[in-house]
This record gives C-alpha cells, structure tokens and sequence, in this order.
C-alpha cells in the first residue's frame, strides 16, 4: 500500500511540474528541508520522526546536488533503519518485513498522526494488512477481539517463534493464571496443557467456542489415532465416543486427578449414562446398572473397587457388550480356554481344566471338580453366565437366582451348606454336592 501511495506521489508531482505549479527548488542550501517552501507539513503531524523534528534530513539521505534538489539514502536496505534502531533486529527471530528492509510497510519514515508512525490508527488495524487472522470467525481471543496483538506479539523481533514475547506456555499462563495453579493440584496433566497450547486452540480466534481448533471427536483424533481406529472400526462400538463432544463426557482437557484425564472415577463415569436402561434396538434393552446393584450383598470385584475397565474397554471392542476379550454371551457353548479368556484373566483355566481336585475349588462333589463337569464339555458347555451374575448377587460367589434362558428366567436354586450345597435348577432335577460326604452320580447323565 505504501508503495502505491509513493508511486502517486511521484506521479503528482510530475504532473504538477509539468504544468509549473509545483514549488519551486531552493536556489540556496537549506539547514532544514522543513520549511514553510518545502515538506512543511513534516514537523505538523502528532508524532514526528526524531530527525525530522530536529531537523537534521541528512541522518538519513545523503545530498547529492542542491541545485538540482537530488539526494540518495545514506545507506542502503535495513542499514538505513538499523544504524539508529539496531536493538529492534537484534533477537533471533526478525518480523519479515524488517527483515527485507521494508521498514515503510509498516512505518513513515517522517511523521504520522498515529503513535509509532505507522500508517492506519491502530496496531491491530496495521497487523490485519497482511495478518488476515479474525476472518469468519465467531469467537476471537480476547486480546485479539479488542486490537491488542502485542500483548502477545513483538512488533520487530523475538526470542521466540511467531515474534512471541515469551515461550507459548509461559505468555498463555501469563493470563490465565488461575488454569496454572489448578494444574498444580492434579495429578494427571494432558501432555499439550504443559507447554503447546495451540495445539488444540487457535491463539486469535475460531468457529468454536473456548478458541478449539475443532470439536470432539475430530480434534482428540488429531493426535489419538489409535483411539479413532477402534472408535470407527470395532465391531462392538461405544456409541458415545462418536458423539459431537463426546469425549468430554467422560474425559477432561486439561488435567485430573484420576488417570486418563477422567472427570471422576470409572464406575461413577459409567453411571452418569448407565443409570438407565439403554434400548439396543431389535427389542433388546441393556438395563439400568444401577437395578443390578440394588440391594446386592455381593459385588464382584472389579465393581466394588469401581473399576469398569476391569472387564470393559471404553471406546470400541471386538467383543459383546465392549468386553476387553472373550466371554460367551450365551447359556451354552463348546468348552475351549479361549471362549474364557476374560475370566481367566483373573481367574485360574485349571478351575475348568483339573477334573479332579481337593483344594483349588469348593464347588466339587468329593474331589470331582463341578466346575469342570458342567463346563468343560465338547457340545454343550455351561457356560460362567449360566450360574453366576456378572455384576453382584445377594448369595454367595456371585450366584444368580436365576438366569436369561430364551424367554424364561431360569431359577437356579443353590442353597449353600457347611460342606456343600443344592442346586434346583431349572435345567435339571434338585441335586446335592458334599465335599467331605460325596453323592453317588452313577445314575446321572454327563450332559
């Protein structure tokens, strides 16, 4: 813009030569080239150049002729500026046009009604010559909105990149001061919050509120890939993490006191949905956690230390129900280590694998492990579901009082005793077990 406006000033007075008004040339040599005959209006303006207002022309152009009015620069390109303000160019990173030596895109060399001697009324209005940062955007920065870029930006050069006027982390905390010192109370800090804060918020303004970048989920994926792979490709996915935002239901950005930057712990995360039932569609509902945990004596283990991620992942599986692996969602099924890979990740495979035993389970009729007879078949295969709930039960080891089986809720019937127990089963007649006393089943069929 300066150099259009230069080159019409040329262009006038070439015009005003040729049709002889323009001012007639000094016949003598001038102190001052501020006079009332020439560039009066110099030493007018509100802020005027240190040489000009002494009048001291020569700091920077060199006299060639003075009957023919002609002179050159004393130096040339950023020398000229730099001789009087070196200190402006002498940090590692230079403003690109102080670094060309194009001091006037930014600057009159004489005199301005604005403060600096630049050419438009404010900074910002200068900045967005070039910088066009605010564009479309529906919510800015706070310092950008109200035109002050320096209070984050040098004008000439820094020490730090984008001409910052300190590190990224330090110039954010240097405002936000209360987010500094709750980061100081946690114990878990998103690794971006400790110094790259622009990775997720744009520092002038953005289509979203809070200055992100972009929304839940796209902007986590930016650095989550793995996540998103499972989020968009798992069989089994989390319908949440999915949602617009979705990530911040369960997660904080910034930092927690829970590990993965949860907002509380896992079971009570869970909660904040599952205290509902949840339609599955094909009329099957998911129900309420919170009814399975009503009134329960007993709750298995990882649900009394509130740990969900015990059995379930979070963001997509490839397993029923977001299961971290294989757990046979059916009554039956063919007996291999495999289909139980989830419970033998706590429990011992040998509970279903020693068909004999006299300690390593108290469900066993003499040493005839019960386990292993109802479970460790070829066809039909009983499988953990088929006795015991997965969450919490009111009767000892989990055992359910009865179990889905189709359309009917199959009743167990298992009474504990001192040595032993009865099961009542809907799946076959009242049946007694003794660890000290054993019953005969010679008479019983395997299956």
């Amino acid at each position: 813009m300066l150099d259009r406006i230069y080159k019409l000033a040329v262009l006038l007075i070439c015009v005003l030569i040729t049709t002889g008004l323009a001012v007639e040339k000094p016949t003598t040599q001038q102190k001052t080239c501020v006079t009332e005959e020439c560039h009066a209006d110099y030493g007018k303006k509100a802020h005027v150049h240190g040489p000009v207002g002494l009048g001291d022309c020569t700091s920077c152009h060199k006299p060639l002729s003075h009957e023919e009015h002609t002179f050159q620069f004393d130096r040339k390109g950023r020398d000229l500026c730099e001789y009087c303000h070196l200190e402006q160019t002498a940090k590692k990173v230079v403003h690109e046009p102080l670094k060309t030596g194009d001091c006037m895109q930014c600057h009159d060399p004489h005199s301005s009604d604005n403060k600096f001697l630049i050419p438009e009324k404010t900074v910002a209005a200068l900045c967005a010559t070039c910088h066009k940062v605010t564009e479309g955007l529906a919510f800015l920065h706070g310092p950008t909105a109200v035109g002050e870029c320096t209070v984050c930006h040098t004008s000439h050069s820094s020490d730090h990149a984008d001409l910052l006027v300190a590190d990224q982390a330090e110039l954010c905390f240097s405002c936000h001061a209360i987010m500094q010192d709750e980061l100081k109370e946690f114990d878990y800090i998103h690794e971006p919050v400790k110094n790259d804060c622009i990775g997720c918020h744009d520092p002038h303004g953005a289509a979203n509120s809070k200055m992100v970048k972009n929304l839940a989920p796209f902007l986590c994926y930016l650095c989550h890939k793995d996540i998103q792979k499972i989020a968009e490709n798992s069989t089994y996915q989390h319908s949440v993490v999915g949602d617009i935002e979705g990530c911040n239901q369960c997660h904080t950005p910034h930092a927690s006191t829970v590990k993965f930057l949860l907002k509380k712990d896992a079971k009570s995360i869970c909660l904040t949905c599952h205290d509902k039932p949840h339609d599955l569609g094909q009329d099957k509902v998911l129900p309420a956690f919170t009814d399975e945990l009503e009134g329960k004596e007993f709750l298995h283990g990882p649900v009394a230390e509130n740990d969900c991620s015990g059995c379930h992942v979070t963001h997509g599986s490839e397993y029923f129900r977001l299961l971290a692996k294989e757990y046979p969602p059916q009554f039956y099924a063919p007996f291999s280590k495999e289909n139980y890979e989830l419970c033998f990740s706590c429990h011992s495979e040998n509970l279903v694998l020693t068909k004999e035993t006299s300690d390593l389970t108290d469900f066993r009729n003499g040493d005839l492990n019960l386990h292993y007879l109802h479970v460790n078949k070829e066809r039909r295969g009983r499988t953990c579901r088929s006795c015991h709930a997965t969450h919490a039960s009111n009767k000892p080891k989990h055992i359910r009082e009865s179990v889905p089986y189709g359309v009917w809720s199959l009743p167990v019937g298992f009474t504990k005793t001192q040595t032993g127990g009865n099961c009542a089963p809907g799946c076959h007649l009242p049946k007694d077990y003794d660890r000290k006393d054993p019953v005969d089943y010679s008479a019983w069929s395997t299956e």
